[in-house]
């Protein structure tokens, strides 16, 4: 379990602890008031208003979401020995699970699990073919339990809530999880806020602007995007470009296969490639091109390009020249002005559908055209020098 602030400042805490391999138990010193996304239950299975502690319980990738999931909380709060609480469900292991300590009144606790993600273009064909049969099980989800020690009404504590979904939802659009369109979270986020019952209605409101709010927006998105950004390069280019290494050198074997160079030692110039690829991912300049590109394609998604429509972006419309101009920007910083043919001749191939991929979206594809230019580039005259 990663701590910041360390278990010393313990106010509302009487325990944290780890029941088991796969569940850890927030104990508090008195009954809270909790607003919450899911049931807040008593183990007979009533719903309840106040509870005497959190769970994060971590389920196995086969779990079944048809089951009664009250009885399913219900009996974990038997297991972990109190009469009334919130589980949370993820697929992330509970050794993840972040706690955080706010200037002596609020404590966040949160597991931050970024797949699948969820956004508004988020369709059954969108899904169909982004989400293995095992990853419709392993929802990782995000979720976020904030105890604070000040006298929220009810309102106020609603207001937080909307708070922490709202940093939630501006971490997850700035770690560019790969959805339909800009992704707001995972598909099973759960949020909880809760305070001490005894103490008073005062606070009317602690939205983004307030001291309060602010506060924990700030904390809930520097969580997310440590954890998000926490990733290796693979992973982040997937994220990003919607292609892996290995997926781009797929291309690439298949770029090789339309040159006519019979004798091309075909395994050792794709070996080469994965080299020169891993070297790629580590200037911030190629990420900046990758990074615009998503971007741009986020906005052309939802009709924010001034000046083109959504229904011309989807298109690919001839009147847009700024994504092959970033492609030729990054193929030349690469791999000089021979890039520029190479990355001319992958656009053909393109274009007659000869490669394994084919334009989904306006700028990503040019960047895509302009890696495999400089890696095509780079590969042959290391080849054709000897």
């Amino acid at each position: 379990m990663k701590s910041t602030g360390g278990f010393s400042v313990l106010a509302m805490l009487r325990e944290i602890r780890r029941v088991d391999s796969d569940t850890v138990l927030i104990r508090f010193a008195e009954p809270m008031k909790v607003v919450s996304t899911v049931p807040a239950l008593s183990i007979n299975g009533a719903f309840a208003d106040a509870v005497d502690g959190v769970v994060f319980h971590t389920v196995p990738k086969d779990f079944d979401h048809s089951i009664n999931l009250v009885r399913y909380y219900t009996e974990i709060l038997k297991r972990v020995g109190i009469e009334r609480g919130v589980v949370f469900l993820t697929a992330v292991s509970v050794d993840k699970l972040r706690h955080v300590f706010l200037e002596g009144d609020t404590h966040i606790f949160a597991t931050v699990g970024l797949w699948p993600p969820a956004c508004i273009e988020m369709n059954p064909v969108h899904m169909e073919m982004k989400i293995s049969s095992e990853q419709r099980f392993n929802a990782s989800t995000i979720n976020i339990a904030v105890a604070i020690n000040k006298p929220l009404t009810v309102n106020a504590m609603t207001d937080l809530l909307r708070v922490v979904a709202e940093a939630k939802a501006m971490a997850v659009a700035d770690a560019m999880l790969r959805c339909g369109s800009r992704a707001c979270g995972t598909v099973t986020d759960a949020i909880a806020i809760l305070k001490p019952v005894s103490m008073g209605n005062e606070i009317l409101f602690a939205g983004m602007a307030t001291e309060i709010g602010n506060r924990v927006a700030n904390a809930i998105h520097r969580i997310i995007i440590a954890e998000a950004m926490n990733s290796d390069p693979d992973t982040l280019l997937k994220r990003v470009l919607g292609y892996s290494t290995d997926e781009l050198l797929e291309i690439f074997k298949s770029v090789l296969t339309h040159l006519e160079l019979p004798t091309l030692p075909k395994d050792i110039v794709v070996s080469d490639a994965k080299i020169l690829l891993t070297k790629f991912l580590r200037d911030p300049n190629v990420w900046s091109f990758i990074v615009a590109s998503r971007e741009l394609d986020l906005h052309g998604i939802t009709g924010t390009i001034p000046g083109l429509s959504r229904d011309e972006f989807l298109s690919d419309s001839k009147k847009i020249l700024a994504d092959e101009l970033m492609g030729m920007a990054l193929a030349t910083y690469l791999a000089g002005t021979k890039a520029l043919f190479s990355m001319y001749w992958i656009e053909r191939l393109k274009e007659s559908k000869a490669l394994g991929f084919w334009k989904e979206h306006m700028f990503e594809d040019d960047i895509v055209s302009a890696l495999l230019a400089a890696l095509l580039t780079l590969t042959l005259d290391k080849y054709l020098e000897h």
